[in-house]
């Protein structure tokens, strides 16, 4: 077990979430400014920092920056690519596999696999982009993930009144987001556990 690097990890992924929680724009950039070039020197130096060696709350810290990392779309299939080996080794689990291959081929214009990135349309939750919908709750299932439409269900329980906010499906608590322009996408980060999903709100 690296300590220091465990430690370093847990810091930086506080700040992230520090600055998503309260919304802070400027503090998000500077963030994943600052996370990205340290994260791609940590995987030359040291690969994938899988739970043996930086703890299990590390290895969902480290998962959580190569979510941010979309800046370096590259480096980001590369940490897709580690990840995937970490997962078949026991050092990170299927459901963070899951969220940042779809995070992935949604980036690089192909369709996503699980169904974790959403868009809103006929006032229901649907999934973005997805290839072979009809295996969708099989492939979830596989990867430790809920059927489709229990996760669905996540994300439509009333907010309180003037408040933005969804229900997160990785620790079913809260999370706040600024309201896009109708149609626009974005994407909302768990302030308790890093989870991130990405909707598009229609008028």
């Amino acid at each position: 077990m690296d300590d220091a690097l465990r430690t370093e990890l847990l810091r930086r992924v506080a700040i992230d979430q520090a600055a998503r929680k309260a919304l802070d724009p400027d503090g998000m950039r500077e963030a994943d400014a600052d996370n990205l070039p340290w994260l791609k020197a940590v995987v030359a130096d040291r690969g994938w920092p899988g739970a043996s060696l930086v703890g299990t709350d590390g290895a969902h810290a480290a998962w959580l920056l190569a979510q941010h990392a979309d800046n370096d779309p590259a480096f980001q299939r590369r940490c897709l690519d580690l990840l995937a080996a970490a997962v078949e080794a026991g050092e990170a689990t299927r459901r963070e596999l899951a969220y940042l291959t779809d995070r992935v081929l949604l980036a690089e214009g192909r369709q996503q696999v699980y169904g974790t990135q959403l868009t809103r349309r006929d006032g229901r939750f649907v999934p973005l982009d997805l290839s072979d919908p009809d295996g969708l709750d099989a492939r979830r299932a596989a990867a430790g993930l809920e059927p489709f439409a229990e996760y669905a269900r996540l994300f439509t329980h009333p907010p309180r009144e003037g408040a933005a906010r969804l229900r997160c499906p990785g620790c079913d608590g809260w999370a706040p987001f600024e309201r896009p322009a109708p149609g626009e996408p974005v994407t909302v980060t768990c302030p308790e556990c890093g989870t991130e999903t990405t909707i598009r709100l229609k008028s």
